[in-house]
């Protein structure tokens, strides 16, 4: 997978997370007492896919989604090198390179 089809697959994940979230909110706003809604599985397997698709082998793609909200919540520090400098994380391209990177 080149860079250019995962920007592209990461973009549909987060467009198709957008859709989701805007469904619960709707069903929600139709039923107050709505337990939730969540369509997980496709996601899971999504991301399983792209990480043997990317070679993954630390889980930055899942890093990135979930402990930094797609980069929103990445700052200075959330990623070092092994000598200690700052690697941005913050948009899918950081992303890329971050898991193209063998030497982080």
């Amino acid at each position: 997978m080149n860079k250019q089809e995962f920007t592209k697959t990461i973009q549909t994940l987060l467009a198709l997370k957008r859709d989701e979230s805007l469904l619960h909110m709707a069903l929600k706003s139709f039923d107050p007492d709505f337990g939730g809604f969540s369509l997980s599985r496709y996601e899971e397997l999504l991301v399983h896919t792209l990480r043997i698709a990317v070679d993954d082998k630390n889980d930055w793609i899942g890093y990135w989604i979930y402990e930094l909200d797609c980069g929103k919540l990445a700052k200075k520090g959330s990623v070092k090198s092994k000598q200690g400098k700052n690697i941005p994380i913050k948009t899918i391209s950081n992303l890329w390179e971050i898991i193209n990177n063998k030497k982080l």
